[in-house]
C-alpha cells in the first residue's frame, strides 16, 4: 500500500497539472479572502479570524478535489496499467486506501500555504495574536474531514470509468449531492416526515458544527462512516474483474453488505453517545444546562422566523451567522423539534407591500431599524430591517429582537453585545412558551400609583412573560400570595399599615417586590408655564425599607449626562425657535456591567431622580447597586423652585461633586420584618395571622425614580396610545428603560437560572484598523501571491532534487 501511496505522490507533482491544481485553490480562495470586497473578505469583516476560509472551502474543494482524484484509477484503466497493478503481491483493497491516503495527503498539501493566512490574521489583530486559536485547530479539523469524505467519493468516480473528464464531472456532482442535494431533498412534500433523517445523510449538516471549531464524536463518525462506505464500494468496483465465477461473485456481494451493517451498526451506536468537546477559547457554542434541561422537555415542535436577511451590512451578516448558529445548537439539543426560517421582509414585494409588511412586523414587536445604503450609481437609499425573530408555539407568536443598539458603544461592540446575549434572548422566550406554569405579576393600586395607560408598554411587554393583574391590596392578608412578584408604580399617597403588614409577610413568605417611587414630588405639568416645585412627600414606606436595607433619600439629583430638552428662544425681534438644550433634572442612569440584569443595555432615562443609600450591617442581605448617576452629578433638598431658565446657564462643573449616586439597588438574602415585635391587633382584622418575623432566602429591588416606568401617551382626540417606554420624544432613541424593568421582574422570578446567561462574556477579536488601512497592499500581496510563490519554489525545489538524483 505504501508503494502505491508514494507512486501517486510522486506522479502528481511530477507533472505540471498538480502544480496548476493546488495554485489555483490558493488564487480562489486568496481573492475571495483578500481582494474581493464584500463580507467574504477579511479585511472588510474587520474580525481576526478565518471564518471565510472554512466557509469557502467546501465549494472550492468540491472542484479543487475531484482534480486530484479523476487521474487515480481512470488513468490506470486508460493506459493498461491497472493489469499490471493487478499482477502484483497486493489486494484491491490496499490499492483503493494507498490511492485514498495519497488523495487526502495531496489535498492537505494543497492547505500547507494556506498557513500564511493564519499568521497574517494572528499579526493584524488589535492585539497581535487577537485569534481564537481553539476554534481555528477545531475547524481544520472539520476541513480534514471534509475533504477526507470528498477524496473517497473522487476515488469512487475514478473506478467508475477510464476517462478524467467523466471522472471529474462524477466525483463533482457526487460531491454537490452529498453536500447540499439531502438538504433540498428534504423539503419535497413526500419527505416532510422524515426531512430530518435525510438532512442528517448530508455532509452539510455535520460540517457546520465542526467548522465552527466544536467536535462531536457523532459528526466524526458520520464522516467515517461515509468514508468507509465509498472505499469499501471502491473496492468492490476493481473486484469485480475477477467474476468469472456466479459463486465468487455472491460472496463479494454477500462481504459488501456485511461491510455496510458494520459500519451501519457501529455509526449508530456512535450517534447514541453524547460527547462533544467546544475548542473555541470562550466556549461560545457551549450551552448552559438551563437551556439544556429546558430545551430537552419540549413536548411540542417550534417554528421561528428570522427576519434578518437580504441586504444588509457585513457586521449584521455576522450576527445573521451567529443567530443561525445559535438555533442549530438549540435544534441537536432539542432533539429537532426547533425548525427556523431567515426572511427578507422587502423581497417580492412592491413599496406598498413592503410598507404594510413592516407595520405588520412592527405590530407584532419586532423593532425596526433605519439603515443608509449605497446605491449601483453612487446614491444611498434608506433601507428598514427587523434585527428579531418571531418565535411560534402551539399557535402563539411571541417577538424576540435580539439587536442591542447602545449608541454610546462603537457599533462592533452593540454586535458582540447581541451575540453574547442571544442565548438568553431566545431561550427566555422559548422557556415561557413551552411552560406549563405562567408566574403572576401584580401591579399594586389604591395609593395614587401610576394609571394603566401610563404602564401599558411595561405591561404589554411583561406580558410575554407572565400573567399581569392590577388591583388593591385592601389590608387583606394573603392576597398576595398568588403572586410571583408585585410592582409598586409611583405611588402618591402614603401606605396605610394594614396595607404595609400585607406587603411586609408577602416578603416574609418569599415574595419578591419591585418598589418604584421617589420621595420628592414635581408637578413636571407646570413645566409648561416655566417653572415648577419640588417638595418633600413622605409614603410611610420609610421606615419599612429601612428595616429591608434601603432609604431613599429625599433629594433631588442634577446631572450634567442628562437628556436635551427643546427651549423656545427668540433673539434679536425674530420668531422664537426651538432650540435643544441640557436638562440636568433628566439624568441618563448608568446601568452596572457586572450585574445580569444591566449587562449591556442602554442608559437608563430618569427623571427628577431621587437617591438610595444602602443602610444596616445585616451580612444576610446582599446589596448590588444597579443604575447610579455619572461621575458628576450633585442633589438639592426639598423645597425646591425648578425653572427652564436653568437649562440656559452654563454648569459649574466644580459643584457637581458627588459621583455614582445608586438609584436602582438590589437587595437578596433573609430579611426582618418590618412589624418584628409590633402589636398588630390594630392593624390588621385577621385573628388567625402569625407574623412572620424572618423571611425565607428572597430578593426585592428598589428605584428611587417613578418615571422610570412611564410611558408617554400620544393623544389624538379622544383617542389615547402609549409611546414605547424609554424613548426620547424629540430625537426618537430608545433608552434601556424597558429592558432594565423586564430583566428586574425575569430575575426576581427567574427559578432556572436563565438569566444569569446575561453575564456571558465574548471576547472582541477585531483588526488593527490602523494597520488595516495603512498596510493593506502589503497584507494582500503577501496573501496572494505568498502561498503561489511557495508552491513555485516547492517545485522547483522537488524538481531539482528528482532531476540530480536521476542524473546519478
Amino acid at each position: 500500500m505504501y508503494a502505491i501511496f508514494r507512486k501517486e505522490i510522486t506522479g502528481f507533482f511530477s507533472s505540471l497539472t498538480g502544480y496548476v491544481v493546488i495554485i489555483v485553490f490558493l488564487l480562489v480562495n486568496s481573492m475571495f479572502m483578500w481582494v474581493l470586497p464584500g463580507e467574504w473578505n477579511i479585511f472588510d469583516s474587520g474580525y481576526a479570524g478565518l471564518d471565510t476560509l472554512f466557509i469557502l472551502s467546501p465549494w472550492i474543494f468540491m472542484f479543487l478535489v475531484p482534480a486530484v482524484t479523476m487521474r487515480m484509477i481512470a488513468e490506470e484503466k486508460r493506459l493498461g496499467t491497472i493489469e499490471l497493478i493487478f499482477s502484483r503481491p497486493i489486494s484491491e483493497r490496499e490499492i483503493v486506501y494507498g490511492k485514498y491516503l495519497a488523495s487526502v495527503a495531496l489535498v492537505l498539501i494543497a492547505l500547507l500555504p494556506g498557513l500564511i493566512y493564519y499568521i497574517s490574521v494572528y499579526q493584524l489583530g488589535a492585539t497581535p495574536g487577537n485569534l481564537d486559536i481553539g476554534g481555528t485547530i477545531g475547524a481544520f479539523i472539520g476541513l480534514f474531514f471534509l475533504a477526507a469524505v470528498y477524496a473517497s467519493a473522487g476515488i469512487l468516480a475514478s473506478s467508475l470509468t477510464d476517462n478524467q473528464v467523466i471522472a471529474f464531472i462524477i466525483a463533482v456532482t457526487i460531491c454537490f449531492m452529498m453536500f447540499i442535494g439531502f438538504d433540498s431533498f428534504a423539503y419535497l412534500p413526500g419527505l416532510k416526515k422524515v426531512d430530518e433523517v435525510v438532512i442528517r445523510l448530508g455532509i452539510n449538516e455535520h460540517y457546520k458544527s465542526i467548522s465552527r471549531g466544536v467536535i462531536d464524536i457523532r459528526d466524526i463518525a458520520y464522516f467515517l462512516a461515509v468514508i468507509a462506505i465509498f472505499n469499501e464500494i471502491t473496492v468492490f468496483k476493481l473486484q469485480s474483474h475477477k467474476w468469472n465465477l456466479r459463486k465468487l461473485e455472491a460472496k463479494n456481494w454477500i462481504r459488501l453488505i456485511v461491510s455496510f451493517s458494520v459500519i451501519i451498526i457501529v455509526t449508530s451506536a456512535c450517534s447514541l453517545i453524547r460527547l462533544r468537546a467546544d475548542l473555541t477559547e470562550d466556549n461560545r457554542y457551549t450551552l448552559s444546562t438551563p437551556t439544556k434541561t429546558i430545551l430537552s422537555g419540549f413536548k411540542n415542535d417550534i417554528y421561528i422566523q428570522v427576519y434578518l436577511d437580504g441586504e444588509i451590512p457585513i457586521p449584521l451578516k455576522r450576527l445573521k451567522r451567529s443567530v443561525r448558529e445559535m438555533l442549530d445548537e438549540f435544534r441537536i439539543t432539542s432533539g429537532r423539534r426547533i425548525d427556523y426560517e431567515f426572511i427578507n421582509p422587502s423581497e417580492g414585494r412592491d413599496e406598498k407591500q413592503r410598507n404594510a409588511q413592516y407595520q405588520n412586523l412592527a405590530n407584532k414587536g419586532l423593532t425596526p431599524i433605519n439603515l443608509q445604503a449605497g446605491d449601483a450609481e453612487g446614491g444611498s437609499t434608506r433601507k428598514i430591517i427587523f434585527p428579531g425573530m418571531i418565535v411560534n408555539y402551539n399557535g402563539i407568536e411571541v417577538p424576540v429582537n435580539f439587536l442591542k443598539n447602545n449608541p454610546s458603544i462603537p457599533y462592533e461592540q452593540n454586535i458582540l453585545h447581541s451575540v453574547e446575549g442571544l442565548e438568553y434572548e431566545m431561550i427566555q422566550t422559548i422557556s415561557t412558551l413551552s411552560s406549563d406554569t405562567v408566574y403572576k405579576v401584580a401591579f399594586l393600586e389604591g395609593h395614587g400609583e401610576m394609571p394603566e395607560i401610563e404602564t401599558a408598554d411595561i405591561t404589554w411587554n411583561l406580558a410575554k412573560y407572565f400573567t399581569v393583574d392590577r388591583g388593591t391590596i385592601g389590608g387583606k392578608s394573603g392576597i398576595l400570595d398568588s403572586y410571583s412578584a408585585v410592582v409598586i408604580a409611583g405611588p402618591e399617597e402614603e401606605f396605610s399599615e394594614a396595607d404595609k403588614l400585607v406587603l411586609d409577610q408577602y416578603i416574609m413568605n418569599g415574595g419578591k417586590v419591585v418598589w418604584i417611587f421617589e420621595e420628592v414630588s414635581v408637578n413636571s405639568d407646570s413645566l409648561a408655564l416655566g417653572e415648577t416645585v419640588g417638595l418633600y412627600r413622605p409614603l410611610n414606606l420609610e421606615d419599612q425599607l429601612f428595616r429591608y436595607g434601603a432609604r431613599v433619600n429625599p433629594s433631588i439629583i442634577q446631572d450634567l449626562d442628562c437628556m436635551v430638552i427643546r427651549l423656545k428662544v427668540a433673539t434679536g425681534g425674530t420668531n422664537p425657535q426651538l432650540v435643544p438644550a441640557p436638562w440636568v433634572y433628566y439624568p441618563k442612569l448608568h446601568p452596572s456591567q457586572n450585574h445580569p440584569i444591566t449587562r449591556s443595555i442602554n442608559k437608563v432615562k430618569g427623571e427628577f431622580v431621587n437617591y438610595i443609600d444602602t443602610v444596616g450591617l445585616d451580612r444576610n442581605i446582599k446589596k448590588t447597586v444597579l443604575l447610579s448617576t455619572s461621575e458628576l452629578a450633585k442633589t438639592l433638598n426639598p423645597p425646591v423652585m425648578i425653572s427652564l431658565r436653568e437649562a440656559e446657564l452654563i454648569a459649574d462643573e466644580k459643584t457637581y461633586n458627588k459621583p455614582y449616586l445608586p438609584v436602582a439597588v438590589l437587595l437578596e438574602g433573609i430579611f426582618p420584618s418590618a412589624f418584628k415585635n409590633r402589636m398588630i391587633s390594630g392593624i390588621t382584622d385577621d385573628k388567625n395571622l402569625v407574623v412572620r418575623n424572618e423571611s425565607i432566602n428572597t430578593k426585592m429591588i428598589v428605584i428611587a425614580d417613578a418615571d422610570i416606568i412611564r410611558n408617554e401617551v400620544r393623544r389624538s382626540g379622544m383617542q389615547a396610545a402609549p409611546v414605547p417606554l424609554g424613548q426620547d420624544k424629540y430625537t426618537g432613541e430608545i433608552f434601556g428603560n424597558r429592558d432594565f424593568l423586564v430583566n428586574c421582574l425575569n430575575y426576581l422570578v427567574d427559578d432556572k437560572g436563565i438569566l444569569e446567561l446575561r453575564s456571558r462574556e465574548l471576547k472582541m477579536r477585531l483588526l488593527n484598523t490602523v494597520k488595516v488601512k495603512s498596510e493593506k497592499l502589503k497584507w494582500q500581496l503577501i496573501n496572494v501571491g505568498g502561498p503561489v510563490i511557495l508552491v513555485i519554489l516547492a517545485g522547483l525545489v522537488y524538481g531539482y532534487m528528482r532531476r540530480r538524483k536521476y542524473a546519478k
